[in-house]
């Protein structure tokens, strides 16, 4: 049977886990019934890790071994998402930084121990809208020449790296808006990447929750292209939770994992004392002696959505679709009712694994528009899509979803806002 957010809930054994019972009183009465409170998550995400096993959790990149750290040359492709970025120079994946699908599922699961419904769907739309569909490829970082030509492309493809309001998005936990910063939204931004070291010194899902809120606000504030689509809008609320569900440290002492100041300048790059940091750029890596969540708990799209709803819970305005108008602060929100035909709408979206349905069946019904003039021939994409998406869609047992109304984001102009590399 599919699995619901109230089957993760189910399974969470919060008598191990602290909370204040009259704060949790007072929280329930606002919450829904059927998600945790964000004060009971580990850092394992919604489904809490049961054991340590560290033969299973270990990932080995002492010097001398595959999985080393080795910088990239000035050739390969590095971009926008630490935890990629660390992967491909510790040979998880490729490490000119292009990759296929099985390479991706292979790679972040060994890395990271990444559910695999979650990275195939997540790479082929990386491969649709961003990577070259002919040869199953695409880059974590820019634009790259395919190994077989064009093909049924009209131009290289661009990589996630310039993949704005298609894959990649503003809010970003540590990269700045597209529009505010050149068109640059894969470069790490030093006093955002403080702002999060600076709230803890160790991290938690809600501390990096409130950072997302601090930089969803932030953009609505100075940007006046920001915008926020169904699924693109919806990365960086995931990205958020992917760096304590994935970069977390694991051990008998803390089977759901801690993540710390020293673990996470390590997985951005950065280098130096609180007073004066530095970033290399594209030299994130794995730290030593770090074990990753256990295999028999993959962070997939079950939990990942859960732990954006319950995100919703706390500041339900970041997992809102729409936009500045051309000014700032002048947020407009779109219905989801309005763009899926009825199908959902503001209160069914945090219900079951809807939020999840709506973000992948959002990408499988923009593609053909966002591949206008990119791809000659739509068919091969499209099924290759269908492909690896459907399986997913079947899991989070999601309603049809048979129109998309893209034209309610016409009113927007950072809807339109593409950087060119």
């Amino acid at each position: 049977m599919p699995q619901t957010v109230g089957d993760i809930l189910s399974q969470t054994d919060s008598s191990s886990l602290q909370a204040d019972p009259a704060a949790e009183i007072r929280a329930r009465q606002s919450l829904p019934s059927n998600l945790p409170l964000s004060s009971l998550e580990g850092n394992s995400g919604p489904i809490p890790s049961l054991n340590f096993n560290p033969s299973d959790q270990f990932v080995d990149v002492r010097p001398g071994t595959t999985h080393q750290f080795v910088a990239p040359s000035s050739t390969d492709e590095r971009g926008p998402c630490p935890g990629l970025n660390a992967a491909a120079n510790h040979g998880f994946l490729p490490r000119n930084g292009i990759a296929t699908i099985a390479q991706t599922i292979t790679g972040l699961g060994q890395a990271y121990s990444f559910g695999p419904e979650f990275a195939a769907a997540l790479s082929v739309i990386a491969i649709a809208l961003t990577g070259d569909p002919t040869s199953g490829t695409w880059s974590i970082g820019g634009p790259y020449s395919p190994l077989l030509g064009l093909g049924g492309l009209l131009s290289n493809p661009e990589g996630i790296s310039f993949s704005h309001n298609e894959y990649e998005s503003d809010a970003s936990p540590a990269r700045f808006d597209a529009y505010l910063n050149g068109g640059d939204a894969h470069s790490l931004n030093l006093p955002r990447f403080d702002q999060l070291y600076f709230s803890a010194e160790n991290y938690t899902l809600d501390i990096l929750r409130d950072h997302n809120k601090v930089v969803h606000d932030y953009s609505i504030n100075n940007n006046p292209y920001y915008f926020s689509a169904p699924f693109a809008g919806l990365v960086p609320p995931i990205a958020h939770h992917f760096i304590i569900n994935l970069m977390s440290n694991h051990s008998a002492d803390n089977i759901q994992g801690y993540l710390s100041r020293d673990i996470l300048k390590t997985f951005f790059s950065v280098s130096g004392p609180d007073n004066a940091h530095t970033w290399t750029a594209g030299h994130e890596q794995i730290p030593q002696n770090w074990y990753k969540r256990p295999s028999s708990n993959p962070y997939g799209a079950v939990p990942a959505f859960a732990d954006v709803a319950i995100l919703a819970t706390k500041y339900p305005e970041i997992v809102q679709f729409g936009g500045n108008t051309g000014t700032v602060n002048s947020f407009v929100g779109v219905d989801p009712g309005d763009l899926s035909g009825g199908v959902y709408n503001a209160v069914t979206l945090l219900q079951g694994n809807n939020l999840g349905c709506f973000f992948f069946q959002a990408a499988q019904q923009g593609i053909p528009s966002a591949l206008n003039g990119i791809v000659g021939n739509l068919a091969p994409v499209l099924a290759l899509v269908n492909q690896y998406v459907s399986p997913v869609l079947t899991l989070l047992n999601c309603p049809a979803l048979n129109t998309f109304n893209q034209s309610a984001f016409n009113q927007f102009p950072g809807y339109g806002y593409h950087p060119a590399p």
